[in-house]
């Protein structure tokens, strides 16, 4: 499943794209649309801002009014091809042909992932927690979401509305690396555990994005 090393290496990968414009996009299943309308001509001639990634979301920043973010699930993927180059892989979701010649598509196998078009960016992400690479994801901060709760802190490391892109890969290697069984009740955890469970995630993290993840 694509964590954050995976989408933060598939986000450098698309940054050469800034700056281009869609010329159009083609959707070829409707089910991993995740609204009920989702105006696709509203796209077209849309200069691609930034692209950037939110826990384990990718986002093409559209300008202050648009944002089209993709959740990449257990299997999907982004390439790119010339746009003269017909997409001959099988589970092609989405075809976005930009003004530079240059078409990003969108693969998932298992179709778990999902598209979103989002106007209020800030209030679409207002209950992800913290990113855990960021200054504000502390060890105060992670002692203060494992000091007062009984569940396993895998757990924990899991749940996308206490930390932002941590899955089952990196929060298996980072409690390893840190010594910590992934059962222990979070509160169970000193605060020299804490502290060295903190490096370990940050530490875990840099080193899959230095790798380019796992699987891609």
């Amino acid at each position: 499943m694509p964590e954050l090393p995976e989408v933060e290496t598939i986000v450098r990968a698309l940054q050469t794209n800034v700056g281009a414009s869609i010329k159009n996009i083609e959707i070829r299943r409707k089910d991993i649309l995740r609204l009920e309308e989702f105006p696709t001509a509203e796209l077209h001639g849309r200069t691609i801002k930034n692209i950037r990634r939110r826990g384990k979301f990718l986002i093409f920043e559209l300008g202050s009014d648009l944002n089209l973010i993709f959740h990449l699930g257990m299997s999907g993927r982004f390439y790119m091809q010339a746009a003269t180059e017909e997409p001959v892989e099988k589970h092609i979701h989405v075809i976005m042909n930009l003004n530079n010649g240059i078409s990003l598509i969108y693969q998932d196998p298992r179709r778990f992932g999902g598209v979103w078009l989002v106007r209020d960016r800030e209030r679409f992400f207002s209950n992800m927690g913290r990113e855990p690479l960021s200054s504000g994801f502390t060890a105060v901060y992670l002692e203060g979401i494992l000091k007062q709760r009984k569940a396993p802190v895998k757990n924990l490391l899991l749940n996308q509305h206490l930390i932002s892109g941590i899955g089952n890969i990196y929060a298996d290697e980072s409690l390893f690396t840190a010594g910590i069984r992934p059962d222990r009740p979070a509160a169970s955890l000193s605060r020299q555990e804490i502290k060295k469970l903190h490096r370990s995630i940050r530490k875990v993290l840099r080193q899959g994005i230095k790798l380019r993840g796992t699987t891609f």
